[in-house]
């Protein structure tokens, strides 16, 4: 049926005259024909006009149009009614994710000096994890921004282990605007804490009966090393006998085949504990220190440095770290908890030079076992155990799905 047809029969079609598959057939044209939809509309609108000057009259409403045929004719408006606000909506949703999708991504990628708010997020929580927890870091992963003002990461974390980087969790966060919520999943569903220290000036005014049991820890720990096998590495944390600058570690530890991955960095509050807490110090209760991986995070001079060498290179650089931790602050107290002020760190290391009491190193099992020679070793602990891996490999990677 074309529109001639349909003019030809309007006045039927209106009145409900026509036979049911004629009204189809126009039905159908309505649907695609916007000429003859006009018609439908302009017809529609003087039905009301009449009866609205019929109810001013006190008169009866105008019954020109059949009641079933004004109700099919009102259910197609209250449908095209639906349909235009569907699609308004529809429309509304896409233009506001965009702009909130340009705006989430201007928002964080900008920031108040070169490094936009989303990085400097993510350098945040790199920092303060490999600050706060000894051999632990965050390893690959990224961030990426979306709508309304939220911005995802994902990283794996990791620590060394001989010389391979093994995955131990999972960490996941999300930020709007300035506030972040972070998750981590641990591999095992936990994390155990196997590598902790002691603090030299605190041994030194324990009594006799803690010292035999320092020393019966220690001795354990050269034992559970002497019976692993030969293939294998391990991860060992070791307490000094007092504090000693970075380059002085390098001395101490010179001619054993070893990685140091982390330093124990004495920060001033160590020695103020009160006496019925541990005086052991490790990633579940505030201590401080710094790893390898920070030296690729906050370059000092160029980014070359002496794999046993340049103390002085590393000492700014945990300084650096620290003062990186001090200016977001807020943000890092929403990652990590802790009873020390960042800033009354900082100023004891800047007032006192960094200096370390132990430090986390790595290597083959029976290497580390020939540390109990070095009459400066107070005390060690033994984290995870893994095959022999104590070479370099040209490539490698990790599938991750």
């Amino acid at each position: 049926m074309n529109c001639n047809d349909v003019k030809f029969k309007w006045k039927s079609y209106i009145n409900g005259e026509l036979p049911s598959d004629e009204e189809r057939a126009i039905d159908e044209h309505l649907e695609s024909c916007p000429e003859c939809e006009q018609l439908l509309n302009e017809t529609m609108e003087e039905q009301e006009e009449k009866s609205r000057e019929q109810i001013v009259k006190q008169e009866d409403p105008l019954n020109e149009i059949p009641i079933k045929k004004q109700a099919q004719m009102l259910r197609k408006a209250k449908w095209k009614n639906r349909l235009m606000t569907a699609l308004t909506v529809l429309l509304i949703f896409i233009v506001v994710s965009f702009m909130t999708g340009l705006f989430t991504a201007s928002y964080y990628g900008f920031g108040s000096d070169k490094q936009g708010r989303g990085e400097r997020a993510v350098q945040v929580v790199k920092t303060a994890t490999q600050m706060s927890m000894p051999n632990v870091f965050l390893g690959s992963g990224g961030m990426d921004t979306n709508f309304y003002f939220t911005l995802d990461m994902d990283f794996s974390i990791q620590k060394q282990i001989g010389k391979d980087n093994k995955s131990i969790g999972k960490l996941d966060g999300k930020m709007l605007f300035n506030s972040l919520n972070v998750k981590r999943e641990w591999a095992d569903g936990q994390y155990d804490v196997k590598l902790h220290f002691l603090h030299p000036n605190l041994v030194a005014n324990e009594q006799e009966t803690e010292l035999d049991f320092y020393e019966e820890v220690l001795n354990e720990t050269w034992n559970s090393l002497d019976l692993l096998p030969e293939g294998t590495v391990s991860e060992l944390a070791i307490t000094f006998d007092g504090l000693y600058e970075i380059d002085e570690v390098y001395q101490l530890l010179e001619g054993f085949d070893l990685d140091i991955v982390w330093y124990a960095i004495d920060t001033g509050v160590e020695q103020e504990r009160e006496e019925y807490r541990s005086p052991y110090f490790s990633a579940s209760n505030g201590i401080w220190g710094f790893h390898e991986r920070a030296v690729f995070d906050f370059p000092q001079h160029g980014n070359s440095i002496m794999e046993r060498g340049d103390g002085q290179k590393r000492a700014e650089i945990f300084k650096t770290s620290l003062h990186f931790l001090v200016e977001n602050s807020k943000l890092a107290k929403k990652y990590i908890w802790t009873e020390q002020s960042f800033e009354e760190v900082y100023k004891y290391v800047e007032e006192n030079g960094v200096k370390t009491y132990g430090v986390v190193v790595t290597g083959p099992s029976k290497e580390l076992l020939r540390l109990q020679q070095n009459e400066s070793i107070i005390y060690a602990t033994m984290g995870e155990v893994d095959f022999w891996n104590w070479y370099n490999t040209p490539s490698s990677g990790t599938i991750y799905n």
